[in-house]
């Protein structure tokens, strides 16, 4: 890449800059540039998390401009960090309104600038203190095309010093080696809209969507399927697991956050039409949890988790026995008709238990989560806490399906990326009756502190 010229002050960007009426513009060459929102909605909770922000901008006529005409050709990389600069200012300053929900700020950077993490790190420091918008509520997003690029490791760490979490946007199922994604360990994965439009009529990319978003989750990282613009896709992202979406058919664009309300009852009504579905069409097997060995996905680093010697098994089964022992006590005591605010403390008071919480029949959760005294430190983001602890929907997790699958059974999963802000989580599970109804009694752990990889497939050890 070719020496760059020094970045540009805040107060230089910041010029470029009016307010009129709530409406943020910034101005270059006679073109007027403001930003546009597209809510992205946590799956099981039906809320939004975040805001993508996306660029609007028309000429002196009013007549709209491409983005693609904006950012090329250019004459120089001067200009094309000028424009990118600007974009984020207008972003960050429409996005810092007061009264604006909670949730993430996702913004990208031209390559060429995010690259220039010697100057564009700074500028974005700098804007975030100006408009008191705390660095940790800003997504950065890191197009798949420079995964490999020999500065993205350096240029990551600038960001992440700022504080910021980082994405990975355009990403394809048909990777044929994911290590870039476990070396980078992402916030979030955000899966292509060409992926989900394949999915709707290819039966293969059907079956490797589910896989490759469960490998993404041991990876340590969350997903985001984007542009779902249909019923079917909507479908198709609750199918594979997916933690996020977003896209026209969940909700429109907003030239406002401030005026954003929720609207959960869409992705309630996506979820029954779901439940319907699999009513009818219960599979053999939770297939995103069958070996991965065999499909078009590798990684060798998951390979590394999947050949663990008999010892290396062994240990883990014997770090996991107390919590096995002590949710089966627990979920004893509920069965028979203790509250299980009253049934979790022994459970809870085991190295790296987060929380305990119980899920109905159909997988909803039932009632408030009860929560360690004593809670591990979160290495992710709490995304429960941006929903605003709304009740959630766990029917599609697999610890939920496979308790159901053999009721009285502990099931143990893989350590996961979970919602709630921890990247290496297990979860126990069981399912039991309560006065005749099913219901399900879930632990989430942080197993960061017991061991640094699980063995490989799902296992329930013996006892």
């Amino acid at each position: 890449m070719e020496a760059h010229p020094r970045g540009y002050s805040l107060e230089f960007i910041q010029g470029m800059i009016t307010e009129s009426g709530g409406r943020v513009s910034g101005w270059i060459n006679d073109l007027e540039l403001r930003s546009v929102f597209q809510p992205a909605f946590s799956l099981p909770h039906g809320r939004a998390v975040g805001f993508e922000a996306s660029l609007r901008s028309s000429d002196s006529a009013g007549r709209p401009v491409s983005p693609q005409s904006l950012f090329g050709p250019v004459l120089n990389y001067a200009e094309t960090s000028m424009l990118d600069l600007l974009c984020a200012a207008v972003h960050v300053r429409s996005f810092a309104v007061p009264g604006a929900p909670r949730g993430l700020l996702l913004i990208n950077l031209h390559p060429e600038v995010l690259l220039d993490f010697a100057n564009s790190a700074g500028f974005l420091a700098a804007l975030f203190r100006h408009h008191r918008v705390p660095a940790d509520q800003v997504m950065v997003d890191i197009p798949s095309s420079i995964l490999e690029h020999p500065a993205l490791d350096e240029a990551i760490a600038a960001y992440r010093e700022v504080g910021c979490l980082i994405a990975v946007d355009d990403f394809g199922v048909d990777n044929k080696n994911l290590d870039t994604i476990w070396h980078t360990t992402p916030a979030m994965v955000k899966i292509d809209r060409a992926v989900v439009e394949q999915t709707v009529t290819d039966p293969t990319m059907r079956q490797m969507l589910p896989k490759a978003v469960s490998l993404l989750h041991e990876m340590g990282t969350l997903v985001l399927m984007e542009g779902i613009e249909s019923e079917a896709e909507a479908l198709i992202a609750i199918d594979s697991d997916a933690d996020f979406a977003s896209g026209f058919f969940l909700g429109p664009m907003h030239d406002s956050i401030s005026t954003f309300q929720d609207a959960p009852e869409a992705l309630r009504g996506i979820w029954g039409k779901y439940a319907k579905e699999q009513s009818v069409r219960k599979p053999a097997a939770d297939s995103s949890r069958l070996s991965l060995e065999h499909s078009a996905l590798r990684s060798s680093n998951v390979r590394k988790l999947k050949t663990a010697s008999a010892a290396v098994i062994g240990r883990h089964r014997a770090q996991r026995r107390p919590f096995l022992n002590a949710l089966q006590e627990l979920s004893a005591r509920v069965a028979a008709g203790a509250p299980l605010q009253a049934s979790c403390s022994e459970f809870l008071a085991l190295p790296g238990a987060i929380r305990c919480y119980e899920l109905d029949g159909e997988g909803m959760q039932v009632g408030h989560e009860v929560l360690s005294p004593d809670p591990p430190a979160r290495n992710r983001t709490d995304f429960n806490r941006l929903t605003g602890n709304a009740s959630a929907n766990w029917s599609r997790r697999d610890y939920f399906r496979r308790a159901v699958k053999e009721p009285g059974v502990v099931q143990i999963t893989r350590q996961y990326c979970s919602l709630s802000g921890y990247q290496n989580c297990v979860t126990f599970s069981i399912a039991i009756r309560v006065a005749g109804k099913p219901m399900v009694i879930c632990g989430d752990v942080d197993w960061t502190s017991h061991a640094a990889n699980l063995p490989g497939p799902d296992e329930t050890p013996p006892g």
